[in-house]
């Protein structure tokens, strides 16, 4: 170690050695170029001019040179090159400058006279001083200056004309010579003192480091003194108590020995352990704790235990037997086997027996064996649950990931990789996709409200392996720390909705059009209509309406059956269609009635054209089944111009029209006239009367009850409007429900129920029969924007819990002003108040609005119930409907339930809810006492309509 310190020393003198030469010597390039100047000066008769500029250009260079290398190495010393080649650098530059020098002795030394021969003698002298002084520390540098000066010198003594020139020649070889000698000696000084000096510095660390190890292994000797002077104190005092401790040591080891079979008994107890040693030789087996693990007292247990295979199950006999066998045998260390021993109690209990041999003889018979046994039933069921488990999250038909806190997805189950098409080790880009989906800014983000509420649930797009997109609802539900603070996991579960889509794009289809002819339904055709004539409306043109009946359909329905009606009606439709353009909508109302909507008429003289074209359309024959029919049909028109018409109105009068036009025989058609309304008198008076009936409380609230399927129980009523009148009786809803509507009254008779509902359902809270009142919300009350001080002033009035009330909106009500209605739908679930869609199915726009509005549940409409055999198209539109509503977490309520066969199918579908005459006809208050009282009302139900 110290030849490479002092090699790393040496290295280091050398740097400086360079570094102080190339810093020394611009003092004789500067003594150089001014002895050049100062000769050229003096001496400037003597020369040529060329070779004045030539020794100029040549000291110039030289300096300039010697300044640029100086710069390089300050710059980037020995980084640009190594250390030996900066050293030839130097030397080279050294022996320039004494090139130079001889030439300028050996150019003017031959020219000039006496005293000048001094003088140049005397620079010669000075760059020869300057030359020594830069080169102090390096004989090599010092050297390669002086080199060619001698050479020179002795050239010019050589070709020396004259006595005084080869003295002067000699006098300056000798000084050079002198000096030559001198720097030698001043440079190995210098070079010697330099050594010297990083050998004192590195002798001075090294006593330094003894001195220090020294001091250390002094204090380590007066530690080790320390501590075996405490030894040796605590042995003396140990030796001078030994002999009074060793007494009441013996007395103690038997206590410690009974205190250690005691604990050692309660550890065993503890651990469920029953410790077990059987002499082989005698044929004893001593035991602990087997008679609660068999159930028997502890005779019974020394017994049993001289021979388990009776109590054991017997498949499990010979692994226990294999295991025995192969210990015995040497082969194993010992063994350990898990079987089932019958329980006095009759149950199977689950052992675990681990034992080994601790005694043989010479020749390798076991003579003791000693073991434990431990009931792991509770174990073992663990294991099975979790094998259930895990089979559970493989073969669920849900995708299941379990995410760590960070959301970041850990494992997923069978059902992903069936969905996604990503096996579960290759999955990289879908949980990726899916981690930046949930991981988001702000307070709505999935981990916040997992923390807050844990559980958080949205539609997210996936992509599959194959790189198509689809649908899917993810549920995300919290595990947290011990602590309750934060997350240790997530458990994430969704579905494909891709059915779901595509069944509720199906159902949106069905619900607005017809599937027979393909044409609009009676939905979606009021849809259009409404539209058409708000249209018709705002640009002043007229719009007419076609109501199309076919002539005695139903006789050829039972002449040749309903699949040849059914074949006629897609005809029909199809020889109708000849006739839609933008101009022109088509819709099948049901049966064989058919509706045309024509706008952007200025005439009325264009209608009857058009209708007679229609009417020889359907004149031609129909050929079907081999058959060839002939059948007619019959018009009805209604039509306005800048009028405002409601389109319940439009289609009335078409309607009469064409009861006029088979009035006359059918085969034509009939325009609506103000006189075909005979009735127009007749509803004024009905609306006057009206409106005394809700002044004076002829309109009173009945109640139809719900029954719920799930817990078979009452638990709603449903508020309707009846209306007795004192001298006509009970006037049907059909009759005055559309003239409010018409005539305004809606809003006041919407109140008027509203108020009854809620006192009576008030009423029958304080009686100990909580039930929710269902009421009908008017369109009335939404246009005007009153609906949320309407309930909350009633609800404060009878002081019922906003709970027990649900408002029912119907569908086509969420056309009109769409975000307005979210917004009341909204407020009015905040205060408590539950919300259905009610007559679901009839409108056009619930499927749109659906997932958006905040609603507790829907009813479908009765004109679904009719047909609920298997197979039937209404079964298949309600079961499609009733899965959509639980996706969506909404309950199913059917209404217009008269038979039993519709309650038993809607109860299989999974219905939830259901009203109708099967359970019991709209009727007072005090009417629905007994039934409330009964136990069973489905079976109640189900009695009433075989009786």
């Amino acid at each position: 170690m110290n030849e490479l310190r002092l090699t790393k020393d040496r290295e280091a003198l050398l740097r400086e050695q360079l570094q102080r030469l190339l810093r020394n010597a611009w003092f004789p390039h500067f003594v150089l170029v001014m002895c050049g100047l100062f000769g050229m000066a003096l001496f400037e008769y003597e020369l040529e001019r060329d070779s004045q500029v030539a020794v100029l250009v040549a000291t110039g260079a030289l300096a300039g040179m010697h300044w640029l290398m100086l710069r390089a190495y300050h710059n980037y010393g020995t980084d640009m090159l190594r250390y030996g080649v900066w050293k030839v650098l130097q030397l080279a530059g050294a022996l320039m400058t004494g090139i130079v020098t001889a030439a300028l002795m050996v150019i003017l030394l031959p020219v000039v006279g006496d005293w000048q021969q001094m003088l140049l003698l005397a620079m010669l002298i000075s760059m020869l001083v300057s030359f020594w002084l830069a080169s102090v520390g390096c004989m090599l540098s010092f050297v390669s200056y002086v080199t060619p000066i001698v050479i020179g010198a002795v050239q010019v003594l050589a070709s020396a004309s004259s006595p005084e020139l080869q003295n002067l020649a000699i006098f300056l070889v000798g000084l050079i010579l002198v000096e030559l000698l001198t720097g030698f000696r001043v440079s190995t000084l210098y070079t010697n003192k330099l050594m010297l000096k990083q050998l004192l510095l590195w002798t001075r660390e090294e006593q330094s480091e003894s001195m220090k190890q020294l001091e250390r292994e002094l204090a380590q000797l007066r530690t080790r003194e320390q501590s075996l002077q405490l030894q040796l104190g605590s042995m003396q005092a140990h030796l001078e108590h030994n002999s009074s401790e060793q007494t009441q040591s013996l007395k103690q080891t038997f206590e410690k020995l009974r205190t250690s079979e005691e604990r050692l008994q309660q550890a065993l107890d503890a651990s469920g352990l029953a410790l077990w040693d059987w002499d082989l030789v005698t044929g004893r087996i001593y035991h602990t704790g087997s008679d609660k693990l068999l159930g028997v007292d502890a005779v019974d247990a020394d017994q049993l235990l001289a021979d388990l295979r009776p109590l054991m199950h017997p498949d499990d006999l010979p692994e226990l037997r294999t295991a025995m066998l192969s210990h015995l045998r040497q082969e194993t260390e010992g063994y350990r086997v898990e079987y089932r021993i019958r329980h006095a109690d009759g149950h199977w209990v689950w052992i675990e027996d681990s034992g080994k041999a601790i005694s043989r003889d010479g020749h390798g018979r076991v003579l003791r064996m000693l073991g434990t046994r431990r009931d792991i039933s509770g174990r073992r069921q663990h294991e099975e649950e979790l094998k259930l488990a895990s089979i559970v999250f493989d073969t669920g038909s849900e995708a299941i990931m379990v995410m760590d806190g960070a959301l970041q997805v850990l494992t997923t189950n069978q059902a992903f990789t069936r969905i996604t098409g990503y096996e579960r080790e290759n999955a990289k880009a879908f949980k990726e996709r899916l981690h930046r989906s949930l991981v988001a800014s702000g307070p709505g983000s999935a981990r916040q409200v997992l923390l807050e509420q844990g559980a958080w649930h949205a539609e997210l797009t996936g992509v599959r392996s194959s790189g198509s997109t689809f649908p899917l609802r993810l549920r995300l539900h919290a595990v947290y720390a011990p602590d309750g603070i934060g997350l240790t996991h997530v458990v994430a579960f969704f579905t494909d909705m891709t059915q779901f889509r595509e069944a509720q794009q199906r159902l949106d289809y069905l619900a607005r059009h017809d599937e027979l002819t393909g044409l609009s339904n009676r939905n979606l055709f009021h849809q259009k209509l409404q539209e058409v004539s708000c249209y018709a409306h705002s640009v002043d043109t007229g719009l007419a309406l076609l109501h199309i009946d076919l002539d005695r359909f139903k006789l050829l329905n039972e002449c040749f059956g309903t699949e040849t009606g059914d074949e006629i009606l897609r005809i029909v439709g199809r020889r109708l269609q000849r006739f839609s353009s933008p101009q022109r909508s088509l819709a099948r109302l049901g049966g064989n009635e058919f509706v045309m909507v024509v706008s952007g008429l200025d005439e009325q003289g264009e209608l009857g054209s058009l209708a007679e074209d229609v009417l020889a359309a359907l004149r031609a024959p129909f050929v079907t089944a081999g058959e060839e029919l002939l059948l007619s049909a019959s018009i009805g028109i209604s039509w306005v111009l800048g009028e405002e018409m409601d389109a319940h109105m439009l289609l009335n009068r078409a309607a009469v029209a064409l009861g006029h036009a088979k009035y006359l025989g059918g085969n034509t058609w009939q325009l609506y006239r103000d006189e075909m309304s005979a009735d127009g008198g007749e509803r004024l008076q009905l609306e006057q009367q009206l409106r005394r009936g809700l002044k004076e409380g002829h309109v009173q609230a009945h109640y139809q009850p719900k029954l719920c399927l799930k817990e078979n129980r009452i638990y709603a009523v449903e508020a309707l409007a009846r209306w007795y009148h004192p001298v006509r009786g009970m006037i049907s809803p059909v009759q005055f429900i559309p003239l409010a509507e018409e005539t305004g009254l809606i809003g006041e008779l919407s109140e008027t129920i509203l108020r009854q509902a809620c006192s009576q359902a008030k009423r029958w809270l304080d009686e100990g029969a909580p039930l929710q009142v269902s009421v009908n919300l008017s369109v009335q009350h939404l246009r005007q924007g009153n609906v949320l001080e309407l309930v909350r002033t009633v609800l404060d009035d009878t002081r019922l819990p906003a709970r027990l009330l649900e408002l029912e909106l119907t569908e086509s009500q969420l056309l009109d002003d769409s975000e307005r209605l979210l917004a009341t739908i909204a407020d009015l679930r905040a205060m408590g108040v539950q919300v259905a869609v009610d007559d679901f199915g009839t409108g056009y726009s619930s499927l749109g609005y659906l997932k958006q509005l905040p609603a507790n549940s829907l009813k479908i409409d009765r004109s679904f119930i009719g047909d609920l055999s298997s197979g039937s198209k209404d079964a298949a539109i309600i079961r499609a409907i009733i899965a959509m509503a639980h996706g969506l977490s909404l309950e199913v309520v059917a209404e217009g339930i008269e038979t039993g066969e519709q309650l038993e199918a809607l109860q299989a579908m999974g219905c939830d809810a259901v009203q109708g005459y099967l359970i019991a006809r709209p009727g007072p208050a005090a009417e629905l006492q007994s039934l409330l009282q009964v136990e069973n009302p489905i079976a109640w139900a189900l009695e009433s309509c075989t009786a």
